[in-house]
């Protein structure tokens, strides 16, 4: 039988009588707090007793000091002297508790009661929830650029499209947070000038929820390729590994009577290092091709051409060049596809090998459009990511021009202009499909009736 228990710890750690009504419980059945932690709370076996607990905070008190400041140990000692004994410190908070049927209150003072747990708020958790609403308002600013720039990547991407309601899940959960403490706050130092203490209310079960339905959105995200779950995975490792580390060197530098500085220091230091080495060691793994961290088709072969190694592709294409022309040649033949529940899009290149006299290849973009509101969105955007640049009194044209849809069986059709004029790209609009072909030959009205005919099908 295991003399040491291990307890999700489902509250928040201000909710103080929370705290206080479960450490009672706990006590009742025979298990002491020993050790507290963001996730878990560690109990060690006792014979059950009936005994009261208190939540106290100390401001100026810190995870990374190597000792409890005088501050603290005039208070314990204050606190010892009306029966109360220290059961665990965790940074700023102390937990005190006693055997007395009727104990003297440790806190007595409404008023310096609700301002220090404010100013213990603003100190640890209102500083983390800024920085972490910072943080996801910058990444979701950076997801929303992502997807106005290149809309048709970003909606045909699994990972990317369900990152996108993670993102606003959280940004919404560390606002929630952030503003029920300062509401608190407000409320409770009001309510104190009447000599009424607010206890602390925050519904960590939302949180947790919401946590839940983010990390759901997280999995889903996973499911598109290899590259997905293997980000996943490289940042829960380095996450974990960082914290080991972090945690570790704290722990240590407490023990050699180390500053509350030095500590952060270091320990930010030695978190930072492992963060370089993870992606260092993912840099090795990408270079190596060892580990599937970009998606993609997978050659089949090599060839040596001019003193380099090339790969050779072998995927399947809807249109392959022998659709069009009478040619014999060796191919790669390469075929990048992605989807998602809104659009499907495929990028295809079939092209001979170097050694190859050859002058024919091809390359296009297939978009499946699936729903139809953004059809729109989706064809304004391929026709303007080709755009006309100015470089001092010289402009490099690169736009798309309307041309006559009937050759391809099309609604609508645009041709590329370039400095040298029309040049034998199309951008060719069905009624769900927006297809971008390059041919690197003039085609006749035969093969551009042909290549229609397999695109739109």
């Amino acid at each position: 039988m295991s003399n040491v228990k291990r307890c999700f710890a489902n509250f928040s750690p201000f909710d103080q009588s929370t705290i206080e009504t479960k450490l009672e419980e706990m006590a009742a059945k025979g298990w002491m707090i020993q050790k507290l932690g963001n996730l878990f709370w560690t109990y060690e076996r006792m014979e059950p007793q009936k005994l009261h607990f208190a939540v106290t905070y100390f401001p100026d008190a810190s995870e990374f000091d190597p000792k409890p400041s005088e501050g603290q140990l005039t208070r314990e000692e204050f606190c010892a002297q009306d029966g109360w004994h220290l059961a665990v410190r965790w940074g700023a908070m102390q937990i005190f508790y006693t055997s007395q049927e009727n104990p003297v209150p440790i806190d007595t003072d409404v008023v310096t009661q609700v301002e220090t747990i404010c100013r213990t708020m603003k100190k640890t958790m209102v500083s983390n929830q800024l920085v972490s609403l910072a943080f996801s308002i910058f990444y979701l600013a950076f997801q929303l650029w992502d997807l106005w720039h290149d809309p048709v990547d970003y909606l045909s991407s699994s990972n990317k499209l369900m990152s996108l309601p993670m993102w606003i899940l959280l940004l919404i959960l560390e606002a929630y947070e952030l503003w029920s403490c300062l509401r608190w706050c407000r409320r409770a130092k009001k309510a104190a000038q009447d000599g009424v203490f607010l206890p602390v209310r925050i519904r960590q079960r939302l949180s947790w929820f919401v946590l839940a339905v983010a990390a759901l959105f997280l999995l889903l995200s996973m499911g598109e390729s290899a590259f997905s779950a293997s980000a996943v995975a490289f940042g829960v490792v380095m996450t974990f590994i960082g914290m080991a580390v972090g945690n570790g060197l704290s722990r240590w530098l407490k023990e050699q009577g180390a500053s509350r500085r030095v500590n952060m220091v270091v320990s930010s230091l030695g978190v930072l290092v492992v963060v370089i080495l993870c992606f260092a060691g993912m840099i090795a793994l990408m270079i190596g091709n060892r580990f599937p961290f970009f998606p993609g088709s997978t050659p089949v072969s090599t060839y040596e051409w001019n003193g380099r190694t090339y790969d050779i592709y072998d995927d399947p294409l809807p249109l392959e060049l022998e659709d069009l022309v009478e040619v014999d040649a060796q191919w790669s033949k390469k075929a990048e596809l992605q989807e998602s529940v809104l659009l499907a899009y495929g990028e295809y290149t079939q092209r001979p090998l170097y050694s190859e006299e050859v002058d024919y290849q091809i390359r296009y973009d297939i978009t499946d459009v699936k729903v139809p509101a953004l059809y729109p969105f989706i064809k304004k955007s391929l026709v303007n990511a080709r755009q006309d640049q100015v470089q001092g009194d010289f402009v490099f044209v690169d736009h798309f021009e309307p041309t006559d849809p009937v050759p391809w069986g099309a609604q609508e059709a645009y041709q590329l202009l370039g400095n040298d004029g029309l040049m034998d790209t199309y951008l060719i609009c069905w009624e769900t499909r927006i297809v971008e072909i390059k041919f690197y030959w003039t085609p006749t009205a035969e093969q551009i009736a042909r290549a229609a005919d397999i695109l739109h099908s």
